[in-house]
């Protein structure tokens, strides 16, 4: 076994019930006063095995509030996939599937993506920090769009009953890249995970972003040139929903 790496994430926005897409779910949702969040520990079993496996599959325990929901919902046995490729190379996806059950019994089901795209506006932290997500009945399976790794997106038996969008605050942003932990590891093997996981996260967005906006001979920066503070000085997304979306 590898060495693991342990992540929180913390996302708040409104989702909207009885939306039809995400976006007008948002505004829905801050019209009706339903406010969603959820914090999470994302698990990496082996972040080499994570890297190398195309789907980059981790682990997510933690919980979600809406009151709508009934408040409160711990849940265990999530899933995050981060930085998937689509057949588009400048289009990369991030999933997120949550199942919860409130206290009445009831279950849900949380989906949730974020698109990273590459286009001629510098959208990165919109783009990294912005997820749109669908709240269904009953367990379903995820993930909520297609991909050359994880497959087509499931035939749901029912539409959502609320969509909408969540964010990253900025400092809970700030919150996240100091909550690095690799339990059973050394302080050496953790610093060494947190690399390789940077190191993976830099280049995909490199690839997406950094490429149209310099000139084709400009490289990536290295490890070292990060920690320094920055590298040495020498296109259109269609959107894809699912087609039960």
């Amino acid at each position: 076994m590898g060495v693991s790496l342990n992540v929180m994430e913390w996302m708040k926005g409104y989702v909207g019930f009885g939306a039809t897409d995400t976006d007008a779910g948002f505004v829905e949702g801050i019209e009706q006063g339903t406010y969603f969040e959820h914090e999470v520990l994302i698990q990496i079993a082996d972040i080499d095995a994570f890297i190398d496996k195309p789907d980059h599959t981790a682990r997510m325990d933690g919980h979600i509030y809406c009151e709508r929901l009934g408040g409160k919902l711990p849940f265990e046995g999530g899933m995050f996939n981060m930085l998937v490729a689509d057949d588009n190379p400048s289009l990369y996806f991030m999933f997120y599937r949550m199942p919860l059950e409130n206290a009445a019994g009831q279950r849900f089901t949380m989906l949730g993506h974020k698109t990273l795209h590459k286009d001629r506006s510098l959208d990165l932290w919109s783009d990294i920090t912005t997820l749109a997500v669908r709240i269904f009945e009953g367990d379903v399976a995820g993930p909520d769009m297609t991909t050359p790794a994880l497959g087509a997106a499931p035939d749901w038996p029912a539409a959502p009953i609320a969509m909408g969008i969540i964010h990253i605050q900025v400092l809970d942003g700030f919150r996240s890249a100091r909550s690095f932990r690799s339990p059973g590891s050394s302080p050496l093997e953790l610093a060494g995970a947190v690399k390789k996981f940077c190191g993976f996260y830099l280049d995909r967005l490199w690839d997406v972003y950094a490429r149209v906006h310099r000139s084709p001979d400009a490289r990536a920066p290295d490890a070292r040139e990060i920690a320094l503070g920055g590298p040495a000085q020498d296109g259109a997304l269609e959107s894809r929903r699912a087609s039960n979306a």
